[in-house]
């Protein structure tokens, strides 16, 4: 269900060992990096939103490298003549499974971690060491009870089955993976305001009445301040390569490329929105 990402089964037999990450590895340590800032404004006319992560003028996988070189630092301090790699999405490795491991959190019903303390709005991180660490316990409990919020309020019926995700029919797939030609015809109206990514499953779920407002300045809102999160469509269609460049380059939404974004734009022109809504049912 990976669609056209290709590189996902090409790493396949990779993610199942961290040592082709790093060789002789002995501990992954896992960190945890809030990204919510402000509440999104409301839905209106002629305007597309984008996904919370991507709301800043910096790339999170700058800003996290950035501060496991500082941990990197600590840790080779500590136990002199240790190897470390810091991996922030761009090695074959599959944090979210290491972060469990490491007591992070458990697996909500959209496939997201989900933490007790601090919802599912954070960046996820691992340096990876030939130390041999004292590990954490796992979390092995899992806190989602009878709440199907985030399965019921996907606009896109994306999850066949709580804990799994056809990424096919994943607003976030649609928007910024898949490039190259139209988004299918029968999402029409159902991607909502949606040109970048995708925050639906994570708006609804009740765990993120917990979550931490960030205080990182690379992750906050640089748009217009009376729209956080939105963006007139106009402003994406009649963008030039040069400008989209200078406004996105370097950001999250520089992945997508610019004739993806306005592909989104005009698809979701005529859309209608519905506001999700949460539930109860948690343990």
């Amino acid at each position: 269900m990976h669609g056209e990402m290709a590189y996902m089964e090409r790493r396949r037999d990779a993610v199942a060992d961290p040592n082709l990450v790093l060789g002789d590895v002995r501990s992954v340590v896992m960190v945890a990096l809030d990204y919510r800032t402000q509440e999104p404004a409301q839905s209106r006319p002629g305007y597309g939103r984008v996904s919370r992560y991507a709301w800043g003028r910096g790339d999170y996988h700058d800003v996290i490298r950035g501060k496991l070189k500082t941990v990197a630092a600590a840790l080779h301090e500590a136990s002199p003549g240790c190897r470390t790699r810091g991996v922030v999405d761009t090695a074959p490795l599959l944090e979210r499974d290491f972060a469990r491991k490491a007591g992070l959190g458990w697996f909500g019903k959209n496939t997201m971690l989900i933490s007790k303390h601090r919802g599912s709005w954070f960046f996820l991180g691992a340096l990876l060491t030939d130390a041999v660490l004292e590990p954490d316990a796992a979390h092995v409990a899992d806190h989602c009870g009878t709440c199907t919020a985030c399965l019921d309020a996907c606009p896109t019926d994306a999850f066949p089955r709580p804990g799994v995700l056809d990424a096919r029919r994943c607003i976030s797939y649609l928007t910024i993976e898949l490039r190259g030609r139209p988004v299918p015809e029968e999402f029409r109206g159902r991607t909502q305001d949606w040109v970048f990514g995708c925050d639906v499953c994570q708006d609804v779920c009740p765990w993120n009445s917990k979550s931490q407002p960030t205080e990182e300045p690379s992750f906050q809102w640089t748009g217009d301040p009376a729209t956080p999160g939105l963006i007139p469509l106009e402003d994406i269609t009649s963008l030039s390569e040069a400008e989209f460049a200078e406004r996105f380059g370097g950001t999250p939404l520089e992945r997508t490329g610019l004739e993806a974004l306005k592909r989104n734009a005009e698809f979701v022109s005529d859309n209608k929105i519905s506001p999700p809504q949460a539930c109860g049912g948690l343990e």
